[in-house]
């Protein structure tokens, strides 16, 4: 069942978006499987299972949309850890990264997290479940079945993992200081903190992000487990090492990355490294680094990111 509101949405915090204006937003929710089997089971037996959850998804309509006629153009863009999507909140998640692209008649659409806590880290259930919003979206709504993704932060670990899960029906990515690796690595004398590192901010459920990945990712005993994360982490995916012992990356589709320099969140090391590992592998991908410029979307990274989209429809 759906709910249309036409709102002004709340921000983390729970206070009115001074930045936004009021708009019509659809919730509604889906049923995706949180069943995972990693052990790698040899008996001769049906081990998969149906362990259905309920995720709740909000997408919103651009004052041009129609029901016939063009289709509108899909945009995913996802949130980062601190927010969410939120009917009972008025909480938009991602959806407000794009808000310059909706008013330029583009459609969005965004996921709380699949687990409880609403926080989103990109695991494999969260990403079946943002397919099966993509699906009743396409479905319900004269929308494009090839779309454009974006993501801010932790959301560029999903918009990432997304791309590389479902590459067939993604045409570019806009991703906003994100986070793109989950166990850290190393750039010349540099060490580029990983998800996995982040053992402080406990949350209001008494978990760190560093719990949080050893339950997302079914890691065994509490400990790193690669083959656990193969698919999911987006700086090993589409990858391998070349001769001169670097990473090279091969994404399915152009990207584009906003990064600041005062960022004390994501690395910019790691931002940097990734986009070099890109254009090793002699693929597309552009990064604005700007700098002085800390963890904090403003205009100028919005009115870019539709710029960027506007070169690929």
């Amino acid at each position: 069942m759906e709910a249309i509101e036409k709102m002004i949405p709340n921000s983390s915090n729970g206070t009115p978006m001074s930045a936004e204006h009021e708009r019509r937003y659809i919730y509604f929710k889906v049923k995706f499987n949180n069943f995972r089997n990693v052990s790698g089971s040899t008996e001769n037996a049906v081990i998969d299972r149906e362990e259905l959850s309920e995720c709740e998804c909000v997408l919103c309509l651009p004052d041009s949309y129609t029901d016939d006629g063009d289709e509108t153009q899909l945009i995913l863009s996802f949130h980062g850890a601190g927010s969410t999507v939120c009917e009972a909140e008025k909480k938009i998640g991602g959806v407000h990264y794009v808000s310059k692209c909706i008013d330029a008649g583009y459609a969005a659409l965004d996921v709380a997290g699949a687990a409880p806590s609403g926080l989103t880290l990109g695991c494999p259930e969260h990403i079946f479940a943002i397919y099966k919003a993509y699906k009743y979206a396409v479905k319900h709504y004269n929308l494009s079945e090839r779309v454009l993704v974006s993501g801010a932060s932790m959301g560029g670990h999903v918009a990432m993992n997304f791309i590389n899960t479902f590459p067939s029906i993604v045409i570019s990515a806009g991703l906003i200081y994100p986070r793109l690796n989950i166990d850290g690595v190393t750039v010349g004398d540099h060490y580029c903190i990983g998800t996995w590192d982040k053992r402080s901010n406990v949350g209001a459920d008494g978990k760190t992000t560093y719990d949080r990945i050893i339950d997302w990712y079914h890691f065994p005993s509490g400990e790193w487990c690669e083959k656990n994360t193969i698919g999911f982490n987006p700086y090993k995916v589409r990858s391998f090492i070349n001769s001169d012992g670097e990473r090279v990356v091969i994404p399915p589709c152009p990207i584009k990355i906003w990064q600041g320099t005062a960022d004390k969140t994501v690395d910019p090391v790691m931002v940097e490294e990734f986009v070099s590992s890109v254009h090793r592998g002699g693929c597309y991908a552009e990064l604005h680094l700007m700098e002085g410029v800390g963890h904090k979307m403003n205009d100028f990274m919005k009115e870019e990111l539709l710029l960027w989209f506007n070169r690929f429809i």
